[in-house]
């Protein structure tokens, strides 16, 4: 199953996440931090993220049919962008609670233990991201990606809530709300980046490094003396390719065994299935 392995990393941060939630939101409600409820609850959003995902790629691995004769990567698109969706959500509510926390003050208990835990749920994430770019690397999926990103995100703003919930024991609990508002500004600045992207997938924007690398290909064979066009477009971890080419070629079974040689290079390198015309010598 193609997507098993992002089934299964998914499931496990599901479940990580989940655990990150119910953690930080005691200690929130303990020690009555605005900025660590933020980042509970930004631990929420990544367990429904991850369902969601776990939904999608089981729904991609369907078999092509006739209707969709590229299968169904292109769930991946949409999974990124209800990914942004929620963390544009999760960012605007977390700048609402942190202003009226800042307008409203209330006292913030300091406590090394629970300081000391929030810098581990810090090094989880860290470790969850390293994950999710293992997978990228091996699948090239978007929403691997923008789950790498968002979790090195979380990860620094977490450090920045420890830094900050300490402080607060020193300089007062207006520290604990301006952090607040500083990590709501991150995590909207990562869904508005995740938006565009999946946006831009979704549409169907060419992809360089696909294209460049299936030129290369192509200019590989001897036989191949000009690429006049190629452009690529991705179908979750499937790619289709299109390309006009030159070559020396003298009969149509030579045309054949050429085409036949370079589709089976660009499959197996690649995963990619590719459509050429010939322009010509």
């Amino acid at each position: 199953m193609r997507h098993k392995n992002k089934i299964l990393i998914c499931s496990a941060a599901f479940a990580v996440n989940l655990l990150l939630f119910f953690t930080k939101i005691y200690i929130a409600l303990t020690s009555n931090s605005i900025s660590i409820y933020v980042d509970s609850l930004n631990s929420l959003a990544d367990s429904l993220i991850c369902f969601i995902s776990i939904i999608g790629f089981k729904a991609a691995a369907a078999d092509k049919s006739e209707n969709y004769p590229f299968g169904f990567g292109r769930i991946e698109a949409l999974i990124n962008f209800i990914l942004s969706l929620v963390i544009l959500f999760t960012g605007f509510a977390f700048i609402y609670s942190s202003l009226q926390r800042l307008m409203y003050p209330v006292p913030v208990w300091y406590s090394a233990k629970y300081a000391a835990v929030i810098a581990v749920t810090a090094a989880i994430k860290l470790f969850m991201a390293f994950a999710y770019r293992g997978i990228y690397k091996k699948s090239r999926s978007s929403v691997m990606k923008s789950l790498a990103v968002d979790s090195v995100l979380d990860f620094f703003v977490s450090v920045c809530i420890v830094i900050s919930f300490t402080l607060t024991a020193v300089i007062g609990y207006a520290v604990d709300s301006v952090t607040g508002i500083a990590a709501a500004l991150i995590i909207i600045v990562s869904g508005i980046k995740t938006l565009i992207s999946s946006c831009s997938e979704i549409i169907g924007k060419r992809d360089s490094e696909i294209t460049q690398k299936a030129t290369e290909i192509l200019l590989s064979d001897s036989r191949v003396t000009q690429v006049l066009k190629s452009e690529a477009h991705i179908y979750g971890e499937y790619a289709v390719i299109n390309a006009e080419i030159r070559a020396n070629v003298q009969s149509a079974n030579d045309v054949f065994l050429l085409t036949d040689s370079l589709k089976t290079e660009i499959k197996n390198r690649l995963n990619a299935e590719i459509f050429i015309t010939f322009g010509g010598n």
